[in-house]
């Protein structure tokens, strides 16, 4: 069971997995005054998700395309192993709302699971907010898993620096908290992750990314089996993104 909620982590989630913005497969929600869209390319070293490593070290390939216009938006993401026969489908729909320096949203996404012949609904929320000094935001997301009937959460402060006129730096802390999303984890506080990416734009429309992050394990519990993947472990990933 994962989510990976990007905007390169994913290309490279954004996402996981469910990374405040560390990684998503999906950027996140916001409104748009024209219709906008962004396909995504990328490889991460491990599928780093809930403060797990999904994969147990292995890699994952994923691509995405994403559409927005005004307070709606929609994305299809997939993510394969070439590892082992690990494979997963998401579609996602969300709305999206601003008011000054706060904007929020509610999201839906289908899970699909090929090779294992699972699939899973979730229901998504999120709130971000850009008032705090020297541009650093704050943003916080939640989703339900209505398959496990349990919620993840995650606190994130980020803060993006322009270094050049085509680079940029995104500096992200996560703190993450499992309430039966993991159904088979230690419920309470569950990971910390440090995200340090970089974006360099090739033309107006491309741009290549890079990533890494190291996640820290919080109350790991031995007698669980969900914990079997959360662990103290260094990722990173690269990426490929086209915007129209």
């Amino acid at each position: 069971m994962h989510r990976i909620l990007f905007i390169l982590s994913l290309v490279v989630s954004n996402a996981s997995a469910h990374d405040g913005e560390t990684s998503q497969p999906f950027e996140r929600p916001h409104t748009h005054e024209d219709l906008e869209g962004h396909a995504h390319v990328g490889w991460d070293s491990s599928y780093f998700s809930e403060g797990r490593d999904g994969l147990d070290g292995d890699s994952l390939w994923s691509t995405s395309f994403e559409l927005a216009w005004e307070h709606l938006s929609a994305g299809v993401w997939y993510g394969i192993s070439p590892d082992q026969n690990y494979d997963e489908l998401q579609l996602s729909l969300a709305l999206s709302q601003s008011f000054g320096d706060v904007e929020v949203y509610l999201g839906y996404t289908h899970l699909r699971f090929p090779f294992e012949d699972g699939h899973d609904n979730e229901i998504g929320a999120g709130l971000s907010w850009s008032g705090l000094p020297w541009e650093i935001k704050l943003s916080t997301d939640f989703y339900y898993s209505v398959d496990a009937e349990g919620f993840f959460g995650e606190l994130a402060l980020s803060r993006e620096v322009e270094l050049t006129e085509q680079l940029s730096l995104g500096v992200d802390g996560i703190f993450g908290m499992n309430q039966g999303y993991v159904s088979d984890g230690h419920d309470g506080a569950n990971h910390f992750a440090l995200r340090v990416g970089f974006e360099y734009a090739l033309t107006d429309s491309w741009t290549l990314a890079a990533h890494s992050v190291y996640s820290w394990a919080l109350d790991r519990k031995d007698s669980a089996p969900g914990d079997d993947t959360l662990r103290d472990f260094f990722h990173g990933g690269l990426g490929l993104q086209w915007s129209f």
